[in-house]
């Protein structure tokens, strides 16, 4: 009897045990990146020695998560004088794996990469230019909470 009832906890503590690696397992896999809905603010660094290159202050606008695609719309305005002046809207795809937002664009003779990694409430990225590869730009910014811009 004292046999037949230790069986049955251990029994019970070995399915608890498998249980929970598997909830666990599906809250990583069905990340739909709704967090990424916000205003992002901080810093657009320039890397090398290009003269039309200036830092930046930024502002990322995420108006929506992403498509059942994993496609979402970044919104960038850099701030002039205080104020939002847009500097273009783009097309990123998400990764929930990996938690990235990438974006190969053209525009005019330009052609370009941006690699944003997103890392709880800040994203950390670049901006190349291909294909030689040239790394123009570094990002870093941090989602702003209850309306109230970020410090970064």
């Amino acid at each position: 009897m004292i046999k037949l009832k230790w069986a049955a906890i251990i029994l019970l503590v070995l399915g608890a045990v498998l249980v929970i690696p598997g909830r666990t397992t599906a809250i990583a896999i069905t990340d739909d990146g709704a967090e990424l809905v916000g205003n992002w603010t901080g810093g657009s660094i320039c890397m090398g020695n290009r003269a039309s290159c200036h830092d930046e202050q930024i502002v990322y606008r995420i108006t929506k998560g992403p498509d059942p695609a994993g496609n979402v719309t970044i919104t960038a305005d850099k701030i002039v004088n205080g104020k939002p002046e847009l500097m273009g809207v783009l097309d990123f795809k998400y990764d929930s794996e990996k938690r990235t937002l990438v974006c190969d664009f053209t525009r005019g003779n330009t052609h370009g990469l941006w690699e944003l990694t997103v890392k709880g409430n800040t994203m950390e990225g670049t901006l190349m230019i291909l294909p030689e590869k040239i790394l123009v730009r570094r990002i870093k910014v941090k989602k702003e909470a209850s309306g109230k811009p970020a410090q970064v």
